[in-house]
This record gives structure tokens, C-alpha cells and sequence, in this order.
């Protein structure tokens, strides 16, 4: 079976699925298109390219974007499925390009269609669309299939009782400061980031804690090793999110504890009350209990059930 996947992997997280497709002896390609996105060369062709977005509906970067996505379905031949991440990246010429080139058309998001609702123009394209958000797939008629455990890590021992958060500055981040500010008074050790490359020197804390505000962005292997040399994960979710996000899946890899504002979550067959603590962002209570107790094992079918190979071997229907 030949599959490309195609995606925008901003996070680092598609590759992992190429990489289980090769496992599961699938012929698999990766057309990544941030790797692959047009960068401007100067101000002038940026503002140049504003102008004809502005007037003329001509846009140089979804140009760009359709001629390296045609050179490379071009250079490796028909696909027996292409599998689009967030398609509403691709204009519909390329979208077209992309259905031309692949007996079926699988989609996934995993963003909520709130927040991305220009995702709902795309869905005429796919012969499968599936999404991470129960609400979605109700709503929409949409297969629901959840995010993935991308690597699965020997469960450290003895390691330092401290909670780790990176996130985006946005309407979360009072929420994280109020999570920061329990953990202050209970004297327990935390690393919270929060990053905005423009906006964030000129962002005011509601309370004073010791988050670290950058405007910089932080490696994926730098934060990998934080996750890994920490005791517990915090997960906030957006207003317009039901659906679970990597953090979540990225606490049952590492095997570490999580505190989270998903009601969603006590729902899911790993939940479980001595690893997972949902909390109201209205009235933050966290227990010292829950702080410095141990993590408890979850069952091995259970992690392997969330892996990146079942994930793949659902989506392309091999089970």
C-alpha cells in the first residue's frame, strides 16, 4: 500500500505516524509542508504578496504551497491513500491536485471545528474525515478517533516532584498563573512557559508567580526533556476544545501524573483519579495527596491501545 501524509508539522508530532505506517510495512511518504513553506525574501515581496492577497485574491505562499505539493505527488506517482492534517492549510486547486492523485482521501483534525471553521469547506474532498473532538463528530457526522501516543518512554524513577507547563499566551494563561499560584503556596516546585514571540513583553500577569514569559520559541528537544524530568503535566483546555490534547497523550507516554481542566477525560479508559486530577478553573484545589503520591502503572493493552501504530491502523482501516 502506498500513503502520503500531509501536514503542516509544526510540532514534530507527524512524523511519528510516517514512521509507524514504515513499521507496519506501508510504502509511506511525508510531504511536510511547514519544512517546506515559502519564506519571504525581503519586505518588499511580503508586502507585495499583502497587496495582491488584499485585491487581486492571489496569494504567492498557497502558490508556492501547490506547485512543491504537485512536483512531489508528481515525482512519487499515484497513491493508494493520501492523508491530509488540517486541510484547510491547502486552497482548494490543491486539494483537487491531491484527490487526483490518490484513490481515497482521508482527512484529520485535531483542532475543534470552533476554532478552525474554515476546516468545514474541505469536506467535500475526503472520502473519510476524522476528528479528535467528540462534539465535532456528533455534530458534523465525523469518524471520532483520538490523538495518539507518540513515544512511549521507560518510566523513570526517583524523579524530581516538580510540574511542567509551555504553552501559547492566551486566554489560558491566567488559568496556568492560578495553578501557579496554589503550587506557590504549597511550596512545590513548578516550570511553567509561556510563549508569544510578539505580544508577550507587553503582557501584565494577573498574579505575580515564577512562570517565565519568553518571546522566543523553545526547542521540541527542550521540552521533551523537561516533560521527562518532571513529575506532572498541566493540561488547560480552550474554551472551544472537547477533544484531548497531546499533553494528555504525552503524560501517558512518559508516565507522568496530569492536572487538567477537560471534563472530557473521566470519560477515556485510562483515567484514573491517582494519575489524573481535574480540576474547575474557577476554584483551583490540587491535594498535596496528589502532588506527592506516586504514579501508578497503567495496563499495557491500555497504552498500546492509544499507540501511534493503532492509531494508524485505524485510520487507514486495517483493523
Amino acid at each position: 500500500m502506498k500513503v502520503t501524509l500531509i501536514s503542516l508539522d509544526y510540532y514534530g508530532y507527524d512524523k511519528y505516524i510516517v514512521s509507524a505506517m514504515k513499521e507496519l510495512g506501508i510504502d509511506a511518504y511525508h510531504i511536510d509542508i511547514y519544512e517546506n513553506r515559502y519564506k519571504y525574501p525581503n519586505l518588499w515581496d511580503r508586502f507585495k504578496n499583502l497587496i495582491n492577497k488584499t485585491f487581486f485574491k492571489s496569494n504567492i505562499k498557497r502558490y508556492h504551497l501547490y506547485q512543491f505539493i504537485k512536483n512531489e505527488l508528481t515525482h512519487i506517482g499515484k497513491q493508494d491513500k493520501i492523508i491530509i492534517i488540517h486541510a484547510e492549510w491547502l486552497s482548494p486547486e490543491t486539494l483537487s491536485l491531491c484527490k487526483s492523485k490518490s484513490n481515497q482521501m482521508i482527512a484529520y483534525h485535531y483542532d475543534g471545528v470552533q476554532r478552525m471553521p474554515a476546516i468545514t469547506n474541505t469536506f467535500n474532498y475526503f472520502d473519510k474525515i476524522y476528528t479528535y473532538d467528540k462534539s465535532d463528530a456528533k455534530k458534523y457526522n465525523l469518524e471520532f478517533i483520538p490523538n495518539y501516543i507518540y513515544e512511549l518512554k521507560e518510566k523513570k524513577i526517583n524523579q524530581t516532584r516538580k510540574a511542567f507547563n509551555i504553552s501559547s499566551l492566551d486566554n489560558r494563561t491566567p488559568i496556568l498563573e492560578k495553578i501557579a499560584s496554589v503550587l506557590d503556596e504549597k511550596n512545590f516546585s513548578y516550570e511553567f512557559l509561556v510563549v508569544n514571540r510578539r505580544q508577550v513583553n507587553l503582557y501584565r500577569p494577573h498574579i505575580r508567580t515564577k512562570i517565565k514569559y519568553l518571546n522566543r520559541m523553545v526547542s521540541r528537544d527542550t521540552v521533551l526533556e523537561k516533560i521527562d524530568t518532571s513529575s506532572i503535566m498541566i493540561d488547560i483546555q480552550r474554551p472551544e476544545q472537547v477533544g484531548l490534547t497531546f499533553r494528555v497523550f504525552e503524560s501517558l507516554g512518559y508516565h507522568k501524573k496530569l492536572i487538567t481542566t477537560n471534563k472530557d477525560i473521566v470519560n477515556y479508559d485510562f483515567y484514573d483519579s491517582n494519575n489524573i486530577l481535574l480540576i474547575d478553573p474557577e476554584n483551583i484545589v490540587i491535594p498535596d495527596e496528589f502532588l506527592n503520591s506516586d504514579y501508578k502503572d497503567l495496563p499495557d493493552d491500555i497504552l498500546q491501545k492509544y499507540s501511534t501504530k493503532n492509531w494508524v491502523k485505524k485510520i487507514l482501516d486495517l483493523v
